[in-house]
């Protein structure tokens, strides 16, 4: 069985949990692993962050698109994409994605369009359940269509997903990056199975499934 709820609106977790948030807090995690990342520990608070840097960690964030003050990087995955991460632990805390998979909770794989043929062949035959980060006035097109997605190539390998892909590239979610400047990270994050990495929380902390 495939379930999919609001990730504003996690109360209760049925089989797998799967977290998107693909404009970009995930994606940019899932890019993070790509780059040799040891670790990465999502954050509830600015403060928890800032403790975590003083401990040798690389702290990633934003709030509504903008570069959190004081934190070494933004959530661009085209700019983590160019940085060197080999062996390094990495802190991160964005709008929508980092709290979403703090609710979703142990054991909750991280998804993207990059690991997406990688996730559905894990999931296949599995009970999962998919938590679209969403905006908090509402949807986001790429997360909920990443969702579908998700759930035609489970159940269906080899399904054509490339109308969600598009619905994800003309969707709210872009069009507030366009208005950002930020036009780089939708096609950088509609790329389609790019790497076999899963990233899963467990333990506080995210690292590569084994």
């Amino acid at each position: 069985m495939i379930r999919i709820t609001d990730g504003k609106y996690i109360r209760n977790v049925y089989g797998i949990p799967v977290v998107a948030d693909i404009f970009r807090a995930t994606t940019n995690i899932v890019v993070m692993f790509i780059k040799g990342a040891e670790e990465v520990i999502p954050v509830k608070s600015y403060e928890e962050a800032f403790s975590l840097k003083k401990e040798g960690y690389i702290i990633f964030g934003e709030e509504n698109t903008e570069k959190i003050e004081g934190f070494d990087y933004g959530n661009s995955p085209s700019e983590t994409f160019g940085l060197d991460l080999k062996d390094r632990k990495v802190a991160i805390k964005t709008t929508n994605g980092s709290d979403a998979i703090l609710k979703a909770g142990e054991g909750a794989l991280i998804g993207s369009f990059l690991n997406i043929d990688a996730l559905s062949k894990y999931l296949r035959n599995r009970e999962v359940h998919i938590f679209p980060a969403n905006i908090k006035g509402g949807k986001a097109t790429e997360d909920n269509e990443f969702a579908y997605a998700l759930s035609k190539l489970i159940l269906e390998p080899g399904a054509d997903i490339s109308i969600n892909i598009e619905m994800s590239r003309s969707g709210n979610g872009a069009e507030r990056l366009k208005n950002h400047n930020l036009e780089k990270d939708i096609e950088f994050s509609l790329q389609r199975g790019i790497t076999d990495i899963i990233p899963i929380y467990r333990n506080g902390k995210i690292t590569k499934m084994q």
